[in-house]
């Protein structure tokens, strides 16, 4: 299993290119300015959330579930990438 460095590591690099890709997305598509700011705001609270869910897990019982715990965060991951790709859609 990776270090929770590299897990916290991955969450901010991931995170930061998304808001990178969301200040492209308004800078060609200026009226979808707003739907884009919502996408910012968004990823910063699930990345806020994902953070304190690394710094705070709840299962301390065992490795297992330890393990199953950030296991899950891995793939909440991919949340991030799906407000992202909503941006083009119709809305």
């Amino acid at each position: 299993m990776a270090s929770i460095k590299q897990l916290k590591d991955d969450i901010n690099v991931l995170t930061y290119q998304l808001i990178n890709e969301c200040f492209t997305f308004k800078i060609y598509h200026p009226e979808k300015g707003n739907q884009a700011d919502r996408a910012i705001s968004e990823i910063v609270k699930l990345r806020n959330e994902l953070i304190y869910r690394v710094n705070h897990p709840e299962n301390n019982e065992g490795p297992g579930k330890l393990r199953s715990h950030f296991n899950k965060i891995r793939t909440d991951l991919g949340k991030l990438v799906l407000m992202v790709e909503g941006l083009g859609k119709d809305g």
